[in-house]
């Protein structure tokens, strides 16, 4: 692990807000990261520089109000706002707003497809995606939508550039879409079911154990539902990263793990300090934020043993 940036008293870092949703841009290696306290995509260097920023709070052309999630091509950035409900799109260099993309709909997550392909999930009147070239002009939507009933953090990712998964945390369960929306494949995560399972009823055991972190009511803390985390990244070989968190826990303890499109657990990853936010995979690096004293961007490197490209 090292440490790329955090907060200290000596006003050297006073540009980072709280980070969330981070990018890293291989060409640049530079990081991007949506800041959710200015409400604007902050760039700096993997050596902590700060580089520049990307919007700013509004509901005006190029201002967000709610950034749920961004994406980076060698041009642009295009970030979804959720408060305002449209795609924009940035100059990569200039960092000014070239397109805005009205939505008309609660869009929950975003995903890059090669240089070229933006999936926005949903779609829209009940679609399960919308496809846009990197310039904000539509391609079509495509898809069941009804898949994404009582979703609430739905997330979806390439797989390369003709294959989208999309995970729906409560059930837990996932499915495998072509681009033209029919299903290539499902998966419902039942080895992770069942690790969560067990993870939680340790949790909670350590929980009771020590009175002081026992929820108000002295019952521990609520049961609530598993959920698989959110996808972060995928490999070539179709497995990709998810972040594996329980519901309702106060402690994240930060793990990653790699799962096959039958939703089997390849590799398991712990990371210290305890990961917060979305992570990005970058061989042979990951880059997340984490929280354990004092607030900061990590690097990882992923262990010489590992497989993958």
């Amino acid at each position: 692990m090292r440490t790329i940036v955090r907060q200290d008293a000596s006003g050297a870092t006073a540009w980072l807000g709280r980070i969330r949703n981070l990018r890293h841009d291989p060409v640049a290696d530079h990081l991007l990261g949506v800041d959710i306290d200015d409400h604007r995509i902050v760039e700096f260097t993997t050596g902590g520089g700060f580089v520049g920023y990307f919007g700013r709070y509004g509901e005006g052309p190029g201002e967000m109000r709610n950034l749920a999630g961004f994406e980076v091509t060698g041009r642009h950035v295009i970030s979804l706002d959720r408060g305002n409900a449209k795609l924009v799109v940035f100059d990569r260099f200039t960092r000014q707003a070239v397109t805005e993309v009205p939505l008309n709909r609660g869009a929950m997550d975003l995903t890059l497809l090669g240089d070229t392909l933006v999936a926005v999930m949903p779609g829209p009147d009940g679609t399960l995606y919308e496809l846009f070239e990197v310039d904000g002009r539509s391609v079509g939507a495509f898809g069941d939508g009804a898949f994404l009933a009582s979703c609430v953090r739905c997330s979806i990712t390439s797989i390369g550039e003709e294959l989208l998964a999309v995970v729906k945390p409560g059930s837990p369960e996932g499915r495998i879409y072509r681009l033209d929306g029919t299903m290539f494949d499902a998966f419902g995560f039942g080895e992770v079911v069942h690790v969560l399972t067990e993870w939680r009823e340790d949790f909670l055991a350590t929980v009771r154990g020590a009175s002081r972190m026992v929820a108000p009511g002295g019952g521990g803390m609520p049961a609530g539902r598993l959920w698989a985390g959110s996808t972060t990244g995928a490999i070539g070989d179709g497995s990709f990263f998810v972040r594996a968190t329980p519901e309702n826990m106060d402690v994240n303890p930060g793990e990653m793990w790699v799962l096959d499109r039958r939703g089997r657990v390849q590799k398991r990853y712990v990371f210290d300090p305890p990961l917060i936010g979305v992570s990005t995979v970058s061989f042979p690096r990951i880059f997340a934020v984490g929280l354990s004293r004092e607030f900061g961007v990590y690097e990882y490197r992923l262990p010489a043993d590992y497989d993958g490209p």
